[in-house]
C-alpha cells in the first residue's frame, strides 16, 4: 500500500513540476540559446532523484489532515525539489565533478556546449560550463520562491510555510560552508560531521516535514516534533548516502565510488576508520584520501581500513539507531497524527537507511 502510493504522489509531484516548468518556458521560446539553457535545466530535473522531499512534505501534511488540499501541497513543494536541485548543480561545481545520475554533470554540459558553438579564444569552455552552472543553480532557487506562493492556502500560512523554507535554505548553505572548511582537515569529530549533516542534508528533510505540517494546520508542538523526526531521518539518510558513496554500486548510483574518497569529504566511515586506525593504516589514509590521482589500488586498501576498522558497521547501526530515534518521536506527538500516514512517514524513514542508490 505504501509503495503504490509513494509511486502515485511521484507522479504527481513530476505531473506538476512539468506543468510548472512549461508555465515558466514561455518567456524563454524567442531566444534560441534560453530555450537550450532551459531544456538542459528540464532535463537535469528529470534525469532521476527520488523526490523524497516533496513526498516527506505531503505524508506529513496528510498526517495532520488527511483531508488537506493535496493539490496545494504537491505544487508547494515543488520549492524544496527545485532548492535541492540547485544546490545539487552548485555542489557538482564545488567538487569539480564529472557526472550526476549517470549523466554529464550540468555544468560539464554546457562546457560541452561551448566547445560545439565558441571558439576557445574568445570562450573558454571550462569557464563557461561553471558560469553556466552557477546561473543554472541560480535559476532554479529562484524558480523554487515562485513555487512555494501558492493560492491554496490561507496567506498567513503561506507566509509561515515560505518563512520556515527561507531557515532551511540558510542552514543547507551553512551545512556546505561548514563541509568545504573540514576538507582541509585530516582528522574531525564525529559531532562536526553531524552538525554538518545537520545543514547539508537533514535541515530539507526538516523543512519538508514543517512545511507540510504548517500547511495543513498543525498546532507548534506537532510541527517541531515532525521537524525533528524529519531531520533525524535526514541525518540518518546522509549516514547511508556516504556508505553508498564509497561501497555502492556506481551502476545503481551513476556516481563513481572512488570520488568521495579523492575530493577528501569528510563521512561517518572516514572519522571513525581515523580514529580507531593503527599508525600505518593512518598514514595509508592520509596519503590516498584528498588525492585525486589516487589509484584503484589505493582506494580499496582505504576501503578495506574502513571495514577492518569496524567503521563500516558503526556507521550501519547509527543509521539505524537513528532510525529509531525516528519512530521515538512519531509515537510521542501530541495531538497523535493520523496513525495510517504515521506508519508511511516512518516508511519513507526506513527508505532511506535501506536503499541501494
Amino acid at each position: 500500500m505504501f509503495l503504490t502510493q509513494y509511486d502515485n504522489i511521484l507522479k504527481k509531484v513530476d505531473k506538476t513540476l512539468k506543468e510548472f516548468l512549461q508555465e515558466k518556458s514561455e518567456t524563454f521560446y524567442d531566444n534560441p540559446f534560453l530555450k537550450y539553457f532551459y531544456k538542459e535545466i528540464e532535463k537535469f530535473l528529470f534525469s532521476g532523484g527520488k523526490r523524497i522531499r516533496p513526498v516527506l512534505m505531503f505524508f506529513s501534511s496528510i498526517a495532520i489532515d488527511p483531508n488537506v488540499n493535496e493539490d496545494g501541497i504537491i505544487k508547494a513543494s515543488l520549492s524544496l525539489e527545485l532548492l535541492h536541485n540547485a544546490s545539487l548543480i552548485h555542489d557538482d561545481i564545488m567538487d569539480n565533478a564529472e557526472t550526476r545520475r549517470g549523466m554529464s554533470a550540468f555544468h560539464k554540459t554546457l562546457a560541452g556546449y561551448s566547445s560545439l558553438n565558441y571558439e576557445e579564444s574568445t570562450q573558454n569552455p571550462e569557464d563557461f560550463g561553471i558560469a553556466m552552472g552557477i546561473l543554472g543553480g541560480d535559476f532554479l532557487y529562484n524558480l523554487a520562491y515562485n513555487a512555494i506562493h501558492v493560492n491554496d492556502f490561507s496567506p498567513d500560512k503561506v507566509l509561515q510555510a515560505s518563512l520556515e523554507f527561507n531557515q532551511g535554505f540558510f542552514k543547507v548553505v551553512r551545512g556546505v560552508i561548514i563541509e568545504t572548511d573540514l576538507m582541509g582537515k585530516f582528522a574531525i569529530s564525529e559531532d562536526k560531521y553531524i552538525e554538518m549533516v545537520i545543514g547539508k542534508t537533514a535541515a530539507l528533510f526538516e523543512s519538508a516535514a514543517k512545511m507540510g505540517a504548517i500547511l495543513a494546520g498543525a498546532d507548534n508542538s506537532q510541527i517541531e516534533i515532525l521537524g525533528d523526526f524529519a531531520r533525524t531521518a535526514g541525518i540518518a539518510f546522509q549516514i547511508v548516502d556516504d556508505i553508498i558513496g564509497t561501497f555502492g554500486d556506481s551502476k545503481k548510483t551513476g556516481k563513481p565510488t572512488d570520488s568521495d574518497l579523492k575530493e577528501g569529504k569528510k563521512t561517518l566511515l572516514l572519522i571513525k576508520a581515523i580514529e580507531t586506525a593503527d599508525d600505518d593504516q593512518r598514514k595509508t589514509i592520509e596519503k590516498v584520501v584528498g588525492n585525486r590521482n589516487s589509484t584503484p589500488d589505493e582506494i580499496e586498501q582505504v576501503r578495506n581500513i574502513i571495514v577492518e576498522t569496524g567503521s563500516l558497521e558503526y556507521s550501519r547501526k547509527q543509521a539505524e539507531q537513528l532510525y529509531h530515534e525516528c519512530t521515538m518521536y512519531l509515537d510521542k506527538i501530541q495531538p497523535p497524527i493520523n496513525e495510517k500516514y504515521k506508519k508511511f512517514l516512518l516508511e519513507i524513514a526506513k527508505m532511506g537507511i535501506e536503499r541501494e542508490k
